[in-house]
């Protein structure tokens, strides 16, 4: 194993004997013998342990066992204490996208050139395949890079059985988190119950899935780097030439536009890169995200940030046959009985059962937390998200909202509440008339 990370870090050009080595230690296996390596290798290595203290006393094992380590190995080391729970509180985020965060947080304050984390073969493994369940394009089918940044991942050619030998070829101990052998998260799930099938399927399965990634990051890298020539040659000082971003394969133009996007840190779904790449051909004006717009015309696809006014929130309680005045337009809700209505002449203006709103009715605005279950919808939407995906961005804070004691009943253009909907019961329906 030895000679795979010397190997490896000659392969990616990842460290230097002049550089200081930061090591990511959590006490199990990987993170040890990724100290033991470097150690062993000559580099100039000190360790980081992050207690995130969600394990109680085992957390507490952990620590003690990777300082004992290091005083055994004469390595320095620095122990940082992390509230995840309280982050992920305040942050509303997974424990462990909030441990992530605050761990390379740590490791980014520490003064040393470079960060060395234990990630290995068998991580990219289980990384594709969880990229693979969720959906995923080459470049998430290549896992988990050698090097990001200032990061490095000396252990990315060994699986975890070369690890486990190498360990114990050195009469090494570590320690396991319990947690990892539980199937209640989904890579547990993948490293306990799938991986382990397909090495039966295939024995040989890390040395083939090897190749295979090797063969992945290959085409990955050429792919990129026909990208950043694509974007080169199409970049002018206004934006970037759509006729020449439009006349490569869609393969190509997909993922410049992607990278775009990236670079003004703009989130991207498929389906709003599959919009930018109609928009490269026809032309127009897209909202990608809060005031960041993707505009072409006059043959320039540039992204650019548009002020809108600050709308005030608007909330009037509402009666029946009176209009109101919203934002220049005309609002009047008119109370109408089910069996005098001629109700498929009123379908598009999406009338609603009268007599099931409880208490008082609003005319209003958005506001923050909005929900709504629309009618014959199994599941609850959020207005916020419902207008992002549907609604520009110039009219989300003008668009009519009923409300009554219980929260929304009828969103202009979605229409009415499961909770309100029209049924054989009904004696009354009301309908909002915009104008």
């Amino acid at each position: 194993m030895l000679n795979k990370v010397k190997n490896t870090i000659e392969k990616y050009n990842m460290l230097q004997k002049s550089e200081r080595i930061l090591v990511g230690l959590s006490g199990g296996a990987d993170s040890v013998s990724l100290l033991l390596c470097l150690k062993e290798l000559g580099y100039k290595v000190s360790a980081c342990h992050i207690n995130h203290q969600l394990r109680g006393d085992e957390s507490l094992r952990d620590e003690h066992f990777c300082i004992n380590l290091c005083e055994k190995l004469c390595i320095p080391i620095e122990v940082h204490r992390i509230d995840v729970k309280g982050y992920c509180k305040l942050k509303s985020c997974s424990l462990e996208e909030g441990a992530r965060k605050l761990r390379y947080d740590v490791f980014s304050s520490i003064d040393t050139d470079k960060i060395a984390t234990a990630h290995s073969l068998s991580d990219c493994f289980e990384t594709l395949l969880f990229n693979l369940v969720r959906g995923t394009g080459l470049k998430g089918l290549c896992s988990i890079p050698p090097m990001r940044d200032n990061i490095v991942r000396p252990l990315i050619d060994c699986s975890r059985d070369n690890i486990i030998a190498f360990l114990e070829s050195r009469n090494q101990e570590f320690v396991t988190d319990s947690t990892n052998l539980q199937d209640e998260y989904s890579r547990n799930k993948i490293r306990l119950n799938v991986v382990p099938v397909f090495s039966q399927i295939n024995p040989s399965l890390f040395s083939t899935f090897k190749n295979t990634l090797d063969n992945l990051k290959s085409d990955e890298q050429y792919i990129e780097m026909q990208v950043s020539e694509l974007i080169k040659k199409a970049q002018t000082d206004d934006g970037y030439y759509a006729d020449i971003l439009d006349s490569v394969h869609d393969s190509l133009k997909k993922r410049a536009i992607a990278v775009i996007l990236d670079k003004r840190d703009i989130r991207y779904s498929f389906e709003k890169i599959n919009e930018v790449a109609l928009l490269l051909k026809n032309g127009g004006k897209i909202n990608l995200q809060s005031d960041k717009f993707a505009i072409c015309e006059n043959n320039i696809f540039s992204i650019k940030t548009i002020r809108t006014e600050k709308i005030k929130p608007v909330c009037i309680a509402a009666e029946i046959d009176v209009s109101y005045d919203f934002f220049g337009r005309t609002v009047t809700l008119e109370k109408i009985a089910y069996k005098s209505a001629n109700i498929h002449k009123m379908l598009a203006k999406k009338p609603f059962d009268y007599d099931k709103i409880k208490g008082k009715l609003f005319i209003r605005n958005r506001k923050n937390g909005d929900k709504i279950r629309l009618c014959n919808r199994s599941f609850t939407s959020s207005v916020k998200k419902l207008f992002y995906e549907n609604v520009p961005l110039a009219n989300r804070d003008k668009t009519v909202i009923l409300c009554d004691d219980d929260g929304v009943v009828w969103i202009e253009g979605f229409g009415c509440a499961e909770r309100v909907k029209i049924d054989d019961n009904t004696k009354n329906i009301l309908i909002c008339k915009i104008s």
